[in-house]
């Protein structure tokens, strides 16, 4: 069977881009202005998609029909992934948002780095299903399916910071409880918060190498073939890794996001090489 191309979700969500990309700046969404205080739920504004539901159910345990479910959402549903992915991001967002509401008095603000943290803790509960399935004694191949919602899932969070980062996020009304560094005692928040982001990204790149090495594995008769769309995905992580280091400060100064997701960028890159070799 052919291999079934993977999707970049830059090319259906377009994130904003700076000096890192060289293909010139996308086009930039307008701000709206809804900055006003919430009272739905995040169950009322976006509903739990099918693909969120699969994944909690094998973040507490894996059984075959859950697992079947998870290919099959890769395999038959693959050009739907970067939209349920993003639903998963928007709930996260929301999440956040309105549990920093309930704990926070009105004039304290969460900073900017604060929030990209607790974004990337949210998504732990997809890095424990995968861990799970890759981790099950289960006989299917779900190396595809994991990687690639792990790739749209860093991709899209890079596109959440920048849209936060530009001020014209789609749900802006966020932006209300967060605030730049300004002071000493701000600054000491925002280098722990920055350090924290940094070890959760580890974390994200040693799963997300393991759920490359899978999808390698489970594809080891079409890996040349595959190659180019790897070789594309490479390309679109090291132009996000460039921009959210440049924007948030995560990653040493001099590296340009060189050091961000290296395991994973740098599997990739070996991986893309295997198109010429054969």
């Amino acid at each position: 069977m052919p291999a079934t191309p993977l999707v970049d979700s830059t090319n259906a969500l377009k994130r904003t881009r700076s000096r890192c990309d060289f293909k010139g700046p996308a086009h930039k969404r307008q701000c709206s202005d809804d900055r006003k205080p919430r009272s739905r739920s995040v169950e009322d504004d976006i509903p739990l998609g099918e693909l969120e539901m699969t994944l909690r159910r094998l973040e507490k345990t894996v059984d075959y029909p859950t697992l079947k479910r998870l290919t099959t959402i890769g395999r038959d549903q693959w050009r739907e992934i970067p939209q349920m992915v993003h639903s998963i991001v928007e709930r996260v967002k929301l999440r956040v948002a309105e549990r920093f509401q309930c704990r926070k008095g009105e004039n304290t603000k969460m900073l900017q780095a604060e929030l990209y943290l607790e974004w990337l803790l949210e998504f732990e509960f997809v890095l424990a299903a995968v861990q799970n399935v890759l981790r099950a004694k289960v006989p299917v191949a779900p190396g595809k399916a994991l990687f690639t919602i792990l790739f749209h899932l860093i991709d899209q969070y890079m596109t959440a910071v920048d849209a936060q980062q530009d001020g014209c996020a789609y749900r802006s009304w966020v932006m209300t409880l967060v605030e730049e560094a300004k002071d000493s005692s701000t600054d000491e928040r925002s280098e722990e918060a920055l350090a924290d982001a940094e070890a959760q990204l580890k974390h994200f790149d040693t799963v997300m190498r393991l759920a490359l090495a899978r999808y390698k594995s489970d594809s080891r008769s079409e890996v040349g073939k595959v190659a180019p769309a790897i070789g594309q995905m490479e390309e679109t992580l090291a132009r996000g890794c460039c921009l959210l280091s440049e924007q948030t400060g995560l990653g040493a100064e001099t590296e340009m996001g060189f050091g961000l997701l290296p395991t994973t960028r740098n599997a990739m890159l070996g991986w893309k090489g295997q198109r010429a070799s054969r």
